[in-house]
């Protein structure tokens, strides 16, 4: 659910100590943020899926679910995978817990004690970050071109309304699914394989013809970046495809237009002589022929 750029922005807090939850609460709310409080990981998945947070601060050390696996499974899930999550702890090694968190996805850490001012520095990035985001996913869900991503090989991570329309089915029924179900498995080969030898960040191009729902045949071209993480390794593909029907129909009767030109000009019984700042640059049969004719 998309929510109105006029509400506030969301923060789930979660943490078992209850007067932790009353500071950061009071903290928070203080900076004009909504506010949702859980005693403890497993409450605190429910209120994520119920409070729809802009960012969850969690402790790491609780109950129930602890919040690395807090983050874990909100990290997991694709409908919740982008909300930032902001670990907090000061009871547990503190290097080792924000190894573990970063790997369960989190998106910062702060020990525990610290100051109010980093602490609302944190939330106010990650609120921005999503801010930009939900207004990225509008973009691309309004778009009229296909937008789409997918792995290394080839199974679809998402896809926007375009997208889907053109394929005729819901968004839920392509992700998941592999690139070969969508552009034939020879195509998808060919474009796994290109996009794994690909060294640079330079964008590949490909033009693929396929039939849409009406079995009207389209041409669409295809705008494919490499996702690459901070070691610069592969993870993913970015594709980005316009449907160039229209022009490719056009070019083709152009092309066809030309032929016939041609052909009228190479059969006219007429001299026809072309010439540019002197020079000769065309002359037809007819005119051969008559030069010939004319010789000595």
């Amino acid at each position: 659910m998309i929510r109105a750029s006029s509400e506030k922005c969301r923060v789930l807090i979660v943490d078992d100590d209850q007067k932790v939850r009353a500071l950061l609460t009071e903290l928070i709310e203080h900076e004009g943020y909504e506010v949702m409080s859980a005693a403890d990981g497993g409450s605190g998945l429910e209120a994520v899926n119920s409070f729809e947070p802009d960012v969850v601060i969690s402790d790491v050390v609780m109950p129930v679910l602890d919040g690395i696996e807090l983050c874990r499974q909100i990290k997991k899930e694709p409908r919740t995978c982008d909300i930032p999550v902001l670990l907090v702890s000061g009871l547990r090694n503190a290097v080792e817990d924000s190894m573990e968190g970063l790997t369960a996805g989190a998106d910062d850490y702060l020990e525990i004690p610290f100051r109010n001012e980093a602490l609302l520095v944190k939330v106010a990035r990650l609120a921005e970050r999503r801010r930009v985001e939900k207004h990225y996913r509008e973009i691309v869900e309004q778009a009229a071109d296909i937008i789409y991503t997918r792995d290394m090989d080839g199974t679809i991570t998402s896809i926007n309304v375009a997208g889907a329309r053109f394929f005729g089915k819901s968004p839920g029924e392509i992700v998941g699914g592999h690139l070969s179900n969508l552009i034939g498995a020879k195509a998808a080969a060919r474009d796994i394989e290109e996009t794994k030898r690909v060294a640079s960040d330079s964008p590949l191009r490909s033009i693929h013809y396929l039939k849409d729902t009406e079995n009207s045949g389209r041409y669409l071209e295809g705008v494919i970046t490499v996702e690459r993480d901070r070691k610069l390794r592969p993870t993913g593909i970015r594709g980005v495809i316009r449907d160039i029907t229209e022009q490719k129909l056009a070019e083709a009767a152009l092309r066809e237009s030309e032929e016939r030109y041609r052909r009228l000009v190479e059969l006219s019984p007429e001299a026809i002589i072309v010439h540019c700042e002197g020079k000769f640059v065309y002359v037809n049969p007819a005119a051969q022929q008559l030069w010939v004719a004319s010789g000595p």
